[in-house]
């Protein structure tokens, strides 16, 4: 006899299955927080430790959905250990070894699974946030262009729960690059 289970992301989410909830999607904060008991438990504290140590801690954290930007970055921040990465990246060699995987019939949660989802991972989300912000913070300080607007890469679903970040008022573009100017002079090569 052969067994067929049929799993539904929603049922997973909205019915709070182990696998759809925390810990398991408690763990990019976590990873920034660092060793301490407290990293481990969701919370104000330990996001706010995971942003300190992205700030005092890392040269620069990159967002997957922006990753040509990344290794741009990289290749100008670290030139000896990445140069020519955007290249090798975009070599048909490259995608023939790094394609090999897939989903098989990837279905879509429904927007109320999605908010649920999103209110468990209240954290992960306001984490990602600030690394995204700071990611392109760092772009605009090195006078990097995006290769593309970022809204394109935002899900449909952030949209319609009105999650995305507004842009600039135009009074704030002087006073932000002056903030860029005396932040983060660790930038300025010699």
């Amino acid at each position: 006899m052969v067994v067929v289970l049929v799993f539904d992301i929603n049922v997973c989410i909205l019915e709070n299955y182990p696998e759809c909830s925390n810990p398991r999607i408690f763990y990019i904060v976590p990873y920034f927080c660092g060793q301490h008991p407290q990293c481990r438990e969701p919370g104000v504290w330990a996001l706010e430790r995971a942003k300190q140590n992205v700030l005092e801690n890392f040269l620069l954290v990159g967002i997957l959905e922006e990753l040509e930007d990344v290794l741009l970055l990289l290749e100008r921040l670290l030139p000896h250990y990445f140069s020519d990465v955007l290249s090798i990246y975009k070599s048909p060699a490259f995608w023939k070894v790094g394609n090999l995987t897939g989903t098989v019939k990837k279905h879509t949660p429904t927007l109320e699974a999605l908010q649920v989802l999103y209110h468990r991972m209240k954290y992960e989300y306001d984490f990602y946030n600030f690394v995204r912000d700071q990611f392109h913070l760092i772009k605009r300080k090195i006078g990097l262009k995006s290769s593309h607007p970022s809204s394109s890469h935002e899900p449909t679903f952030l949209r319609e729960l009105s999650l995305r970040t507004p842009d600039p008022l135009e009074d704030e573009d002087e006073e932000e690059e002056e903030a860029l100017d005396d932040a983060n002079n660790w930038l300025v090569q010699p």
